[in-house]
């Protein structure tokens, strides 16, 4: 962890680090929010799965669009496996495809396409009902991990109660400048 000296608007030195806490918070709720994802996005697939058989027998061409939704289901987990990505970049697959699961449900259950034909108005299955909430919360936590944002606080006590207690959200209290050893600190 690095500490950088930086000076105030009135000349006084402090060192600002990073608070450990508040990092390692973030990296937890980050990691619980992926882990509760990729099991969500397995349970789609399994609730599919289940249904895979009867499904072709009855329906050929939505088996086909299962099979399709299983492997989505299956290439999003491995997609939030990967941590060198943007929170809007890593949970915007997750986001896409359970909106796009919960609609093509409720687009069978209005409209008949050559899909489904046997399912307009069946909005009582148990296991498609089990669906759309496990999609629903999938929607509800990548919507949540995209807006989430790492909590960052000066570590220095004496910045708690600084008469110029402005943060930006880079950490930095306003009009700070690296300080430069060897002479006179810079203008701002």
């Amino acid at each position: 962890m690095t500490s950088q000296l930086l000076l105030d608007d009135r000349g006084t030195a402090y060192h600002q680090t990073p608070e450990p806490r508040h990092q390692a918070a973030h990296v937890a709720t980050a990691v619980i929010l992926r882990a509760t994802a990729i099991v969500l996005l397995l349970a789609v697939a399994v609730i599919h799965i289940v249904q895979l058989v009867p499904t072709f027998q009855e329906t050929p061409a939505l088996g086909v669009a299962f099979v399709l939704l299983i492997a989505g289901a299956v290439l999003v987990g491995g997609w939030l496996v990967k941590e060198r990505r943007t929170a809007f970049h890593l949970w915007l697959p997750v986001a896409g495809f359970g909106t796009a699961v919960l609609l093509g449900y409720g687009f069978t259950r209005l409209f008949s396409t050559p899909l489904d034909r046997i399912d307009v108005g069946n909005w009582s299955c148990e296991l498609g009902m089990a669906a759309l909430f496990l999609e629903g919360v999938l929607v509800a936590i990548a919507l949540y991990a995209i807006t989430l944002r790492p909590r960052r606080e000066p570590d220095h006590p004496s910045l708690n109660n600084h008469p110029d207690n402005r943060f930006r959200a880079n950490g930095h209290v306003s009009g700070t400048r690296p300080f430069e050893v060897g002479g006179p600190p810079k203008s701002a």
